[in-house]
């Protein structure tokens, strides 16, 4: 095939071998490091990383564009960084869409979704979204409270552990997903709210 069609179930897939065998191929031109920062970190089409100065981060981005358009005639795009230097160093069309036309040094900064984790730019930190629905103190209720969090990296684990483990108390007793809780547990659950 010469084409892949976006939206078939192995395109992800498909998509992830293709841009890391363009970076394999690639690697001795423009750096093991380039080749590792494509194989390593892409999950489909983002990408999160970290390095030690803007100037770093600037190089690899470039260095990894210039690969995938050359290997591969991949475009590199949608970047979205906490350092002001890093996203002046690019055209706005190879910003993340609602960057391109801000004026990064006085226009508040939307949030960044990568990876389904909410990025702050300005402050640097990951945020997470609760949802303040009142629901049944039921298994049910419980269950859906405690997996509303998406918390892949688990960065609030030692929040919502506190409510697995309580789930798991209450899954232990007979009973039915909508039948209220015992009040031994409503105390708990409130106070780890």
């Amino acid at each position: 095939m010469r084409v892949h069609v976006f939206g078939n179930r192995p395109s992800p897939a498909v998509a992830n071998l293709g841009l890391q065998k363009t970076a394999e191929i690639s690697e001795t031109e423009f750096g093991s490091y380039v080749q590792k920062f494509v194989s390593s970190d892409f999950d489909v089409d983002d990408r999160l990383t970290s390095t030690d100065t803007p100037e770093q981060a600037i190089d690899l981005m470039k260095r990894t564009q210039t690969a995938l358009c050359t290997s591969g005639r991949l475009r590199l795009h949608k970047i979205a960084s906490n350092s002001e230097e890093v996203m002046a160093a690019f055209p706005p069309e190879d910003l993340a869409k609602d960057l391109a036309s801000l004026d990064l040094t006085k226009d508040d900064l939307p949030l960044q979704i990568s990876l389904g984790l909410s990025w702050n730019l300005r402050k640097d930190c990951f945020t997470f979204q609760v949802s303040d629905t009142e629901k049944p103190f039921t298994r049910r209720g419980v269950l859906s409270v405690v997996n509303s969090l998406y918390d892949p990296l688990g960065f609030v684990a030692p929040v919502t552990i506190v409510g697995k483990m309580l789930l798991k108390e209450m899954n232990a007793s007979n009973g039915d997903w909508d039948d209220p809780l015992p009040e031994k547990y409503f105390s708990t659950w409130m106070r780890r709210q």
